[in-house]
C-alpha cells in the first residue's frame, strides 16, 4: 500500500510541475500534430491566440489579451526558445470582430490570464505584426519568409487586440491561429503603416481626400509582397505608391469594403531608402448629415494603407521608424496618377464575402445584415517571386447517416433562356408555367448600400433597366417593365389571382401590382424609411398570400419578424424576435429568427414555413403565428437561403442554401424535404462545379419543374422533377388529370346522344304511344334512327362546340388554380 501510494503522489507532483510549467492549467498549448502541411515548413505547429471569455457589453469596447512567446507559444521547450510566424489564420467572423490586430511586444507587464480593455497594447513601444478584418481568409508568407519572434528579438510577447464594433450576448473566444516553424527562414517579414488621423470628412460629400505620406529613411531596402487597406463605411478606395524623382510605382489599390486581407502585390517593387511612401484614401459621405472624424469608434472613419514586406535577416535590428504619421510630403500628391480615386470595380464575391458569416467554433455574436457570397479568386503572384497563398481551402463535406431516397431527386435541365440580368432577388410561376424573374440590374447590394441606421445610401440611383421579365415555360421572353422605379429587387410572389407582389429592401417597402398590369395599386410601408412600428417595415424579404387574400411579410433583415395583414393592407398581427440563447440542439428558440429570408405557404395544410436564414434551419407555424415544427439536418450548413411548397408526394419543401465559407461548411445544393415529418427526402444539385449562390427557389406544380435564381452567376436554373415524385400523387387521387380530361369529352357526347334520342322520340309520336300503352310495339332501332330523315330538324353543332371548349378551359383552370403558389 505505501509503495503504490508513494507512485500516486510522485504522480501528481510531476503533473503539478507540468501544468505549472505551461503557466496556468487548462492554458493554451501548442500543437504539432496539423494535418495539412503543404507548403509549410516539416516541423509547423500552430498555437492559437484567443480572447479567453471577453465580454463586451456596449458598442466599441477594445480588449486585448496577452501571451508570452517563450513559455506559452513554443510551449517553454528546452531549446533555443525563437522561432517565426509563416501562416496567419483567423478563428473570428466579421458579425462578432469588426477588426483584430496582433501585436508583437518587448515588454508586458500585464496578467496574461486575464483580457483587459486596451488603453496601452505593450509596455513601451509595440509593432503590429498582422491584421485582420471583413472575413479576411488565412495568410501564408512567401517561401523562405518568416515573422521572426521570440528569445533574441524584440517580440518576447504577443498581444491580441480586437475591436467589438457592437455588444456581445456571451464571452467571446475568437482569434488568429499562428503556424510557427523552429527553422531559421532567410528573409524576415514585417509591416509598414501609413495612417492619417485628425482629419474630418464634410457631411454629404461625394468626394473627399485624406493623405498620409513619409520619406523611407531606413538603412536597408524592403521588398513589399502583401498591402491590405482600412476604413469603414464612406470609404470607396485606397491607393498606394512609392515616389521616387516624380515617379509613382503603385504598391496596391484596395476596396476597403471587401475583405481586409493582404493582398499581394502585383509588380516587383524594392523600397529604397530616401524614397516616399504615399496613401490616398477617397470617402463619399453621401446620404450622412453630420461631419466624420478619423477615429477609432465604428461611427468615425480611419485612413490606414498597410506593407508587409520582406528583408534580409542580417537588416532585422537596423530598421526604423515602421509607421507614418499624416502627410509630411503633400508635394507628391499635386501630380498622383488620376485613377488613385477611381473605384474598382464591383466584385460580388469580394464584397459577399465580407459579410459572410464563417461562425467558427466558440465564437459569440451575431449578425443582423446579409449580403451577396461569393467564392474568392485565387490571386496571381509573380512567379519569380515568394508564393503567397491568400485563400482557404474548404473541403467538400457530406452527411453519411442522411438515408435520402435517389428516386426523388431532381434532374437538372439547363439555364433559363439566354438572359443579360442582374443578381437574382426573386422568382415565381403562374399557373401556365410562366416564369416570373425580379432582378438587380447593374446594382449591387454591399456594405456601401445603407447607412449604420439601414438608411440606404444612392437613393438617386434607380435599377435603369426593366427588373421584372415574364419568360414563358419555354424561356421566351413575353414581357418585361418596372425601370426606374426599384432600387434594390428582393422578393416576388404571385397570389391565387395572379397578383404580383414584390419587396425593395432600399425602399423598405412592399407592392401589389394587379395581374396585367405594370404599376401597383397597394404599396405598403413609407419609401427609404425604415421602422419597427406596424406602418413601416425594414428590409422586408418576402411575402406569401392566402386565398383568402390575407398575406404575411418577412420583415427580414432589421426586425427579425413575420407580419400578417388582411386583403387591404391593414395589420393584423406579427410574432418574432431576434435569437440570443441557444438550447441543447444549439439552435435559437423557436419564433426566433436571424434573418427571415423566405416564407412559402402550404395552406392546405395550415403551415407557413420560414427560411430562417442565418439560423440555417426552416421553422413552420399555423396561419396564426403557433410554432409547429423546424427543420435543420446538418447537410443545410451555417444559412439556408430560400423554399418553396409543392402539393406533390404528399407535400414537400424545395429549399437552396448558401454558399461555401469556412472549414466546416456544407455545400451549396439544393434540398428536398417532408412537409409533413421535416425528414430530408433528397439533394440535388447542378453537376460538376454545383449551385455557387442561390437566392431564391420556385416550383412550377403543373409542369414538374423547379427553378433556382442565383446572385452569382446572374443565373436562373432549371430542375425536373422525377415522375415519381407527381405520378404518385396523380394516381393516388383517383381523380386526377387524365380522369377529368376523360369525363369531360364522355359527358358532352352522351348528352348530344340523349337530346337527339327524346327530339326523334317526340316528333315520331312514340311519347303518344307510350301514354296510350295501346296499339302495335313498335320495335326501335338506333341504326335506322339515326338513318332516317323523316321529320328530322338538322342540329346545328356549332354552339354546342364553343360551348364545349368553354368547359374544357374553365375546369382545367379552375383544377390549376387551387395550388397555392409563393414566388
Amino acid at each position: 500500500m505505501k509503495s503504490s501510494y508513494g507512485k500516486e503522489a510522485v504522480i501528481v507532483v510531476v503533473c503539478v510541475l507540468v501544468c505549472l510549467n505551461s503557466y496556468r492549467c487548462g492554458a493554451a498549448v501548442p500543437d504539432c500534430d496539423v494535418a495539412n502541411k503543404t507548403g509549410l515548413p516539416s516541423d509547423v505547429c500552430t498555437f492559437d491566440l484567443k480572447m479567453k471569455g471577453a465580454w463586451p457589453h456596449k458598442a466599441d469596447e477594445y480588449f486585448c489579451a496577452g501571451y508570452e512567446v517563450e513559455n506559452e507559444i513554443f510551449g517553454g521547450s528546452d531549446q533555443d526558445a525563437d522561432g517565426y510566424i509563416v501562416r496567419y489564420e483567423a478563428l473570428a467572423d466579421a458579425s462578432t470582430a469588426h477588426h483584430i490586430l496582433v501585436f508583437g511586444c518587448r515588454s508586458l507587464r500585464r496578467d496574461t490570464s486575464k483580457v483587459w480593455h486596451c488603453g496601452q497594447v505593450c509596455d513601451g513601444e509595440d509593432q503590429i505584426i498582422f491584421a485582420w478584418a471583413k472575413n479576411a481568409p488565412p495568410l501564408s508568407l512567401p517561401k523562405g519568409v518568416g515573422q521572426h519572434i521570440g528569445k533574441t528579438t524584440d517580440i518576447k510577447y504577443i498581444v491580441i487586440q480586437i475591436h467589438y464594433a457592437q455588444p456581445l450576448k456571451g464571452k467571446d473566444s475568437s482569434g488568429i491561429r499562428l503556424y510557427t516553424t523552429r527553422q531559421r527562414q532567410p528573409y524576415i517579414s514585417g509591416i509598414y503603416l501609413l495612417l492619417a488621423y485628425d482629419v474630418t470628412i464634410p457631411r454629404n460629400t461625394p468626394k473627399f481626400h485624406v493623405d498620409s505620406s513619409c520619406r523611407f529613411n531606413w538603412d536597408d531596402s524592403i521588398v513589399p509582397f502583401g498591402y491590405r487597406t482600412h476604413a469603414h463605411s464612406l470609404c470607396r478606395v485606397i491607393s498606394g505608391y512609392k515616389v521616387k524623382d516624380r515617379e509613382y510605382e503603385m504598391i496596391g489599390k484596395g476596396n476597403p469594403q471587401w475583405p481586409q486581407a493582404f493582398y499581394p502585390v502585383k509588380n516587383h517593387v524594392v523600397i529604397n531608402p530616401g524614397d516616399i511612401l504615399a496613401a490616398r484614401c477617397t470617402y463619399n459621405s453621401t446620404g450622412r448629415y453630420r461631419a466624420t472624424e478619423i477615429g477609432s469608434t465604428a461611427n468615425d472613419e480611419m485612413c490606414n494603407f498597410y506593407i508587409m514586406y520582406y528583408m534580409n535577416s542580417s537588416m532585422e535590428n537596423k530598421r526604423g521608424q515602421d509607421t507614418c504619421y499624416q502627410n509630411k510630403q503633400q508635394q507628391v500628391f499635386r501630380n498622383i496618377p488620376a485613377g488613385s480615386d477611381v473605384p474598382l470595380p464591383p466584385n460580388p464575391a469580394l464584397e459577399g464575402e465580407a459579410m459572410s458569416h464563417h461562425h467558427h467554433h466558440g465564437m459569440g455574436g451575431s449578425n443582423d445584415e446579409d449580403l451577396d457570397h461569393g467564392k474568392i479568386d485565387e490571386p496571381q503572384v509573380d512567379n519569380e517571386r515568394p508564393q503567397v497563398d491568400f485563400h482557404g481551402n474548404v473541403p467538400d463535406t457530406e452527411n453519411p447517416e442522411v438515408k435520402l431516397n435517389k428516386d426523388l431527386e431532381l434532374e437538372f435541365v439547363s439555364e433559363v433562356g439566354n438572359l443579360e440580368i442582374g443578381q437574382v432577388g426573386g422568382l415565381a410561376v403562374n399557373r401556365a408555367g410562366d416564369l416570373y424573374i425580379f432582378h438587380r440590374g447593374s446594382v449591387i447590394w454591399n456594405q456601401l448600400s445603407f447607412t449604420p441606421l439601414n438608411v440606404y445610401t444612392q437613393q438617386n440611383l434607380p435599377v435603369e433597366v426593366d427588373p421584372v421579365i415574364v419568360l414563358d415555360k419555354d424561356g421566351t421572353l413575353k414581357k418585361h417593365f418596372g425601370k426606374n422605379r426599384f432600387y434594390l429587387p428582393h422578393g416576388l410572389s404571385l397570389d391565387s389571382e395572379e397578383n404580383i407582389w414584390l419587396t425593395d429592401v432600399a425602399l423598405h417597402q412592399v407592392f401589389r401590382i394587379p395581374r396585367g398590369e405594370e404599376t401597383p395599386d397597394m404599396t405598403l410601408g413609407i419609401q427609404f424609411e425604415p421602422g419597427t412600428d406596424t406602418e413601416h417595415f425594414c428590409k422586408p424579404s418576402d411575402v406569401a398570400v392566402l386565398s383568402t387574400g390575407e398575406f404575411f411579410v418577412s420583415d427580414g433583415y432589421c426586425n427579425s419578424r413575420i407580419m400578417k395583414f388582411d386583403k387591404n393592407g391593414y395589420f393584423l398581427k406579427q410574432w418574432g424576435s431576434e435569437s440570443a440563447h441557444y438550447g441543447s440542439d444549439s439552435f435559437p428558440a423557436p419564433g426566433t429568427f436571424n434573418l427571415p429570408h423566405g416564407v412559402a405557404l402550404a395552406e392546405e395544410k395550415g403551415l407557413l414555413c420560414v427560411a430562417d436564414r442565418e439560423n440555417g434551419r426552416i421553422q413552420c407555424f399555423d396561419l396564426e403565428g403557433n410554432f409547429v415544427r423546424q427543420m435543420h439536418p446538418k447537410t443545410f450548413g451555417q444559412s439556408l437561403y430560400s423554399l418553396e411548397y409543392c402539393p406533390n408526394h404528399g407535400g414537400v419543401l424545395f429549399a437552396v442554401n448558401g454558399p461555401l465559407f469556412g472549414s466546416h461548411s456544407e455545400k451549396t445544393q439544393g434540398f428536398t424535404l417532408d412537409i409533413n415529418t421535416g425528414t430530408l427526402v433528397s439533394l440535388w444539385n447542378i453537376p460538376g462545379e454545383g449551385l455557387t449562390h442561390p437566392h431564391d427557389v420556385t416550383v412550377d406544380s403543373t409542369n414538374h419543374v423547379v427553378y433556382v435564381g442565383e446572385l452569382n452567376p446572374r443565373k436562373v436554373w432549371k430542375f425536373q422533377m422525377s415522375k415519381k415524385m407527381y405520378l404518385e400523387k396523380e394516381e393516388s387521387d383517383g381523380f386526377g388529370p387524365s380522369v377529368i380530361i376523360g369525363t369531360l369529352l364522355v359527358v358532352p357526347v352522351l348528352l348530344l346522344v340523349i337530346i337527339t334520342v327524346i327530339y326523334r322520340l317526340y316528333h315520331t309520336g312514340r311519347f303518344k304511344n307510350c301514354r296510350r300503352r295501346s296499339g302495335k310495339k313498335s320495335v326501335f332501332s338506333l341504326g335506322n334512327f339515326l338513318h332516317s330523315h323523316k321529320g328530322f330538324d338538322r342540329l346545328s353543332t356549332e354552339d354546342d362546340d364553343h360551348d364545349y371548349d368553354n368547359v374544357l378551359d374553365d375546369d382545367s383552370d379552375n383544377e390549376e388554380f387551387n395550388i397555392v403558389r409563393k414566388a
